[in-house]
């Protein structure tokens, strides 16, 4: 019974593990998407139109990185912190990009940060300072730096290697438990069983007195197959009760009474084989000249 709730389990452990895997090897966002691409072109345009500049072009996106992006234009411009946040924000919504990322306005003479802010996916993180102020005219560039964290899983190999471990553990025990449960089968697959005067088929539930065929109910055979499997030997009440209950989940002291006395008039044939109660203890077969 352990083994069947533990089979049941094996499935959706697996299944988690695998969505946990799968997800942890994605990147969070494709930013190689070509789409984002226009987007930062989009990002740049708006922002000229934003200062009334419609003939400057915006200049080829540079790959400053795996995740930082270079908005170059062709000429001097000016333009508003809140203008330049919001612009931001609605073309980086349709794009694939990480949605936390970084925002730093250079000057093209000295490199010099003139403006920045952050945005988390934690709005109490994001910082958006200096809102209002407007930016005079000039050379700028505008890098935009995107937080991935695709790759926390990947960088922590301890934490990959106990997921394989864990994996790998679980299929060792589902094929070790099969193997095992083949064994068994193995061992009970015994094309007849003599005593007595029976033949006893266990598979096929069902056992032979001189030819004439009786047949078995599958909790008849299952306790037969014990009791032929140790003749003269006494066998608890409890231990008959586990082995032939185990999958009903609910055992019936009565039950196992009435399946021996129905067994008992089976085997009323021959007067050599006989099962007779232990009081208090269980019952043996008794086989004599065994």
């Amino acid at each position: 019974m352990k083994q069947k709730y533990l089979f049941a389990l094996f499935i959706p452990v697996l299944v988690l593990l695998t969505i946990f895997i799968y997800l942890a090897f994605q990147q969070e966002s494709d930013i190689e998407n070509p789409k984002n691409e226009i987007v930062l072109r989009e990002i740049g345009h708006e922002l000229l139109n934003s200062s009334r500049d419609t003939i400057s072009k915006v200049m080829p996106i540079k790959m400053l990185s795996a995740n930082e992006f270079q908005i170059s234009f062709e000429n001097e411009f000016s333009f508003e912190p809140d203008s330049l946040v919001a612009i931001v924000q609605r073309n980086l919504k349709k794009s694939t990009f990480p949605k936390e990322y970084s925002v730093n306005v250079f000057k093209c003479s000295n490199k010099e940060i003139i403006y920045s802010f952050l945005i988390s996916l934690d709005d109490k993180e994001s910082i958006i300072p200096c809102i209002g102020r407007s930016m005079p005219g000039n050379c700028y560039d505008i890098t935009i730096k995107f937080v991935s964290k695709s790759n926390v899983f990947l960088n922590n190999e301890s934490a990959f290697f106990v997921v394989i471990v864990l994996i790998l553990f679980i299929l060792f025990w589902y094929i070790f438990n099969r193997k095992k449960e083949k064994t068994i089968l193995k061992k009970e697959s015994i094309k007849n069983i003599q005593i007595g005067k029976y033949f006893f088929y266990y598979e096929q539930h069902y056992f032979e007195y001189e030819g004439v065929k009786v047949l078995l109910t599958s909790k008849e055979s299952k306790l037969l197959y014990i009791f032929f499997s140790s003749p003269n030997k006494i066998i608890e009440r409890n231990v008959l009760q586990k082995e032939v209950w185990v999958n009903d989940g609910v055992i019936v002291t009565r039950s196992l009474d009435m399946f021996v006395s129905k067994l008992r008039k089976k085997l009323d044939k021959d007067p050599l084989v006989n099962i007779i109660n232990i009081h208090g203890i269980g019952y043996k077969l008794e086989v004599v000249n065994c």
